[in-house]
């Protein structure tokens, strides 16, 4: 596995001339900083809000650097892969809006059956699987897109079939 389980984890919010981003980015064994999700759209300055907000609430994130058109927060190691699947949930989501009342109780896993374990496991599946698949399509991805689009299809199965989660 190319990722160590210990890896650094940030969200960022950048609004640059192509529009407004959510980008996760993390550490590669030590080396440089990567973007591993980006997820553009509708309404995605609220989603990072909403996810930020949450996240402050339990002191699981810290200031990193503020500035007009870029906001990073630093995640605590243990919330990073969580977070990480649950951008993997959402991230081809028609409306990505609707997920983030789930955010919190998400990531908790205690109202929603083993959601904080699945999200945990689901970014460590994405980086598995995309490291595969690259070496053997040669491709220079770190997480493959097509590789996240069919596990965040997945998920969304267990959410409607073991959380009652209705999207």
């Amino acid at each position: 596995m190319s990722f160590e389980r210990g890896s650094n984890y940030k969200i960022v919010y950048r609004k640059s001339n192509k529009g407004e981003f959510i980008l996760f980015k993390s550490n590669l064994q030590q080396k440089r900083e990567k973007i591993l999700i980006k997820i553009g759209g509708r309404n995605i300055d609220q989603i990072f809000n909403q996810i930020a907000k949450v996240l402050k609430e339990k002191n699981l994130i810290e200031d990193e650097n503020v500035s007009n058109n870029y906001i990073t927060y630093k995640l605590n190691q243990d919330i990073g892969p969580i977070v990480g699947g649950f951008l993997i949930l959402i991230r081809r989501s028609r409306e990505p809006l609707e997920w983030i009342p789930y955010f919190g109780d998400l990531i908790q896993g205690e109202k929603y059956m083993g959601s904080k374990t699945v999200l945990y496991h689901l970014w460590f599946l994405g980086l598995d699987l995309s490291q595969d698949v690259n070496k053997k399509l040669n491709m220079k991805y770190e997480l493959n897109p097509k590789v996240l689009d069919s596990i965040s299809a997945g998920t969304k199965i267990i959410a409607k079939k073991l959380w009652k989660i209705m999207k």
